[in-house]
């Protein structure tokens, strides 16, 4: 009879076991996208020709408005309001992005190889350096993203140069993660033409001097 009572309540265990099991709900958990900015095409500029006539330059680390330094891409939707996307985020820290990037660009446009960028280590006697501070990077109404900044030059350590940069690029949206793809895409275009402009004013400036 003993024995008979204790198959009865194992066998209503497992039945309450099972209720449970069966309830309890999938997971809703979904991996983020990470993303990365890209540089211009490597065969823009031959290094053949070097427009800096061997000097070397340094892209600093670039100083970001606060809000941006979250991992997630950041959305403006109206002046005073901007979203973080928890599902589409940075594949590297946005300052080391940025300073790649544009490295890698001017690099490309001025035709040489003689540069680093942070989080490096400058290369020894390094002749030029660029700051970046950045107030806006971010995608905006009307399916465009903006860049609002300055860039800075610098020699021997000191502040020689200083100007605004503002950069708007429109791009194709949709409801799908490929408005994701595209944000960044249209963001390092911001890049390319910010990079384009320092290499315009860099090279201008070493002929006067």
């Amino acid at each position: 009879m003993k024995s008979k009572t204790v198959s009865i309540v194992i066998f209503i265990s497992l039945i309450i076991l099972g209720a449970c099991v069966s309830v309890v709900p999938e997971s809703t958990h979904v991996e983020p996208t990470n993303y990365l900015l890209t540089s211009v095409d490597s065969n823009l500029s031959s290094t053949d020709s070097d427009f800096l006539n061997g000097m070397s330059f340094y892209v600093r680390q670039v100083e970001l408005a606060p809000y941006l330094e979250a991992n997630g891409l950041v959305s403006r939707t109206e002046s005073h309001k901007v979203e973080f996307s928890n599902l589409h985020r940075w594949g590297e820290p946005l300052d080391e992005g940025i300073a790649r990037v544009v490295a890698k660009n001017l690099s490309t446009i001025l035709g040489t190889l003689n540069y680093s960028a942070y989080p490096h280590r400058q290369k020894p006697k390094c002749d030029l350096e660029i700051g970046l501070h950045l107030e806006r990077f971010e995608k905006v109404s009307g399916a465009k993203v903006t860049l609002v900044g300055t860039w800075q030059l610098f020699r021997d350590n000191q502040q020689v140069d200083i100007e605004s940069l503002a950069e708007v690029i429109k791009f194709s949206s949709s409801v799908t993660d490929l408005d994701k793809s595209s944000q960044v895409a249209a963001l390092s275009l911001t890049l390319e033409k910010v990079s384009e402009h320092i290499a315009v004013q860099l090279v201008r400036r070493l002929k006067t001097e």
